[in-house]
């Protein structure tokens, strides 16, 4: 499993790459390609869930498996704030690595 992250996607007065162009490559190594933005949170999740139709589907993906993934997302997403998760102490102690 193969992924092409064009990222920095907000930055695209200084693209480098064409986005053509990386598609193509993408196609030659049957790869996932998305352009993302960490910064705008852009494109980040949808690179995960095309990384998981193909893992799914690796010969092509149908438009039901998409839509779990979508919902599998959105209620991980709001269990996620029920987590806490604390270190020695209660996660009071600061300054120290391990």
């Amino acid at each position: 499993m193969l992924a092409i992250a064009g990222n920095k996607d907000d930055m695209y007065e200084n693209e480098e790459v064409d986005e053509k162009e990386a598609k193509n490559l993408a196609n030659e190594l049957n790869a996932v390609f998305q352009k993302t933005s960490a910064k705008e949170s852009h494109g980040v999740e949808d690179l995960f869930i095309k990384i998981g139709e193909k893992i799914l589907n690796p010969n092509g993906v149908n438009n039901n498996d998409t839509q779990n993934i979508k919902n599998k997302t959105n209620n991980d997403n709001n269990r996620k704030d029920n987590i806490k998760l604390k270190g020695k102490n209660g996660g009071k102690e600061k300054g120290k690595c391990c």
